[in-house]
């Protein structure tokens, strides 16, 4: 019998990203997608232990997490602007957050 394949999404569409830079994906190493604002890309993985990271060219997240078997685990990233947020617009400088956020399982 097989092994229900697991399974990861990780999804830049929150309304708070200011929708510039890319942000990179890598699971366990791998890069798996180049996301552009409202984009999102899900893979297979298998059960066990796995490692996301998130890079924007300027800050990088990470998350390990477990996957069991036949799970879909879901995560958000974002770029969001600093306290400063007006420079971003109008210098085109200024400080940019990533978020990287597990989802809660329902």
């Amino acid at each position: 019998m097989d092994t229900p394949q697991a399974q990861i999404t990780v999804a830049r569409t929150l309304e708070s990203d200011i929708g510039i830079r890319e942000v990179r994906v890598w699971l366990d190493g791998e890069l798996i997608a180049t996301l552009k604002n409202k984009q999102s890309v899900t893979r297979a993985a298998g059960p066990g232990h796995h490692t996301l990271r998130a890079h924007n060219t300027l800050v990088g997240k990470s998350i390990d997490f477990e996957l069991g078997e036949g799970e879909h685990a879901r995560f958000t990233t974002s770029n969001r602007s600093g306290c400063a947020s007006s420079l971003i617009f109008l210098l085109g400088a200024g400080p940019i957050y990533l978020s990287l956020d597990r989802e809660e399982s329902l």
